[in-house]
């Protein structure tokens, strides 16, 4: 449930110290940064992007992202874009702590990438804190085994930095699990797992867009217009692949969607994908609330149990549609992101009537501008309620809109923290024209 509504909003989310490690400050009160307090340095003199969350539960102990701005930490001089990982505070609510590159070299000084680096992914789960961080990079200086300026997949662990994609050409759309035993990502047209343990690679399937199960035992893709997941597992020590390929974008009467189906994600324990779809077949006799897909091709936001041990026994539900209200999304949805147990979803939507209750009037002032959406599902109730949490403050509704198009939008294990990109200029920074930033809203919580 969501328990509270206090806003965080942080924006050029690298405030920095002038010497050292950089700091985020941030109180959980009802608050806005637009730009970070003076004795922080200046705000970001470069675009960030892809802001992700590590699976440690509420704690949220890290906070991860890519930039190509070089005032973030001292001695950054290679002039690309690169990782930064916020190691946060135990406060809930409280975004405080260091900002450290890792996209460098093995060592605690290891040589900064000589090549652009970006969409980390972090560990940590329900019962583990984060140790980890996977990335893509061009860099051709961070393992020994690496000399081309191709994508490659790289793990940090510690100061260590790993090559995880050996042998492969643009290796991209990496995943790891909690544990840091495995990573997913695409390369040359094929879906693979990397055992971090034994340094051995798993091909998975003809696929691309790969995203894993936070307990390393499945991961979903794309091929042919269409969502499909497969089980893996280590027997002996080593890996291999489990059962059959399921189709996910399907009807219950087994029918593949008849639009294409994209950008999957998996929850923790392999129960829901959540993907969004131009298909208009997937409700039929299934969604709550919804039979018959009345936008016709605007995409919409998909969720899909898979799984008989799934909490629910639904087959299908519509996250671009308020139960409460009546209300198909009236544009499109898409780039889903999904919580742990996969009861939250937040998506990027251009829907202007999206509301979760007839009380809110002004539903959505800033009109076709893509907003930041949040579906809520939990599983006493059993439907969906969809509220616009891209917002400058406020709660239930109230807060100003956001001004400009979000993309990309995250979501921690629990959902108290949302992120999302957009136009740093959006929530008052003075950044130049075209810099974007990445954001964060605190849900609430205990």
């Amino acid at each position: 449930m969501r328990l509270g509504f206090l806003t965080l909003l942080v924006a050029g989310i690298a405030a920095v110290c002038a010497a050292g490690a950089g700091a985020i400050v941030a109180t959980e009160r009802t608050t806005r940064v637009a730009s970070p307090p003076p004795e922080n340095g200046p705000a970001a003199n470069g675009p960030s992007d892809h802001i992700t969350f590590s699976g440690d539960e509420r704690k949220t102990r890290w906070v991860a992202f890519d930039s190509e701005a070089s005032n973030l930490v001292r001695g950054d001089t290679n002039g690309v874009r690169d990782i930064f990982v916020i190691r946060r505070g135990s406060r809930l609510g409280r975004l405080h702590g260091e900002v450290v590159r890792v996209s460098m070299a093995t060592g605690r000084n290891g040589a900064q990438a000589n090549g652009p680096s970006q969409r980390p992914s972090l560990g940590g789960d329900v019962r583990r804190a984060p140790r980890c961080v996977a990335f893509e990079s061009r860099a051709t200086n961070l393992a020994s085994a690496d000399t081309s300026p191709d994508w490659d997949v790289y793990v940090r662990i510690g100061n260590r930095t790993r090559l995880a994609s050996p042998g492969l050409t643009d290796a991209q759309n990496v995943a790891v699990d909690g544990r840091c035993r495995t990573v997913t990502f695409e390369a040359g047209g094929f879906v693979w797992v990397r055992d971090l343990v034994r340094n051995r690679t798993l091909r998975i399937a003809r696929g691309s867009d790969p995203d894993q199960q936070t307990n390393g035992k499945g991961v979903v893709y794309v091929r042919g217009n269409q969502v499909y997941h497969r089980r893996f597992e280590r027997v002996r020590g080593q890996l291999r692949r489990r059962g059959r390929e399921l189709l996910v974008s399907r009807n219950r009467r087994g029918r593949p969607g008849n639009g294409a189906s994209r950008n999957p994600v998996a929850d923790d324990n392999g129960h829901y994908v959540a993907f969004d779809s131009a298909a208009t077949n997937l409700c039929v006799r299934a969604c709550r609330g919804v039979s018959r897909d009345r936008n016709g091709r605007t995409r919409d936001v998909f969720r899909r149990t898979i799984s008989r041990r799934a909490p629910t026994r639904d087959y299908m539900q519509m996250a671009s549609y308020s139960h409460p209200v009546r209300a198909q999304g009236n544009g499109d949805s898409h780039s889903p992101a999904m919580s742990g147990a996969g009861e939250i979803i937040v998506f990027v939507s251009e829907a202007t009537n999206l509301r979760e209750s007839r009380g809110i009037r002004r539903v959505d002032p800033n009109g076709r501008i893509a907003d930041v959406f949040f579906w809520n599902f939990p599983r006493g109730r059993g439907y969906g309620a969809v509220s616009r949490e891209s917002r400058t403050n406020g709660s239930r509704g109230s807060g100003q809109p956001w001004p400009a198009p979000v993309r990309n939008p995250a979501i921690s294990n629990k959902a108290n923290y949302l992120g999302w990109t957009s136009d740093a200029r959006a929530a008052g920074a003075t950044s130049p024209p075209g810099i974007e930033d990445v954001f964060i809203r605190f849900m609430g919580g205990r």
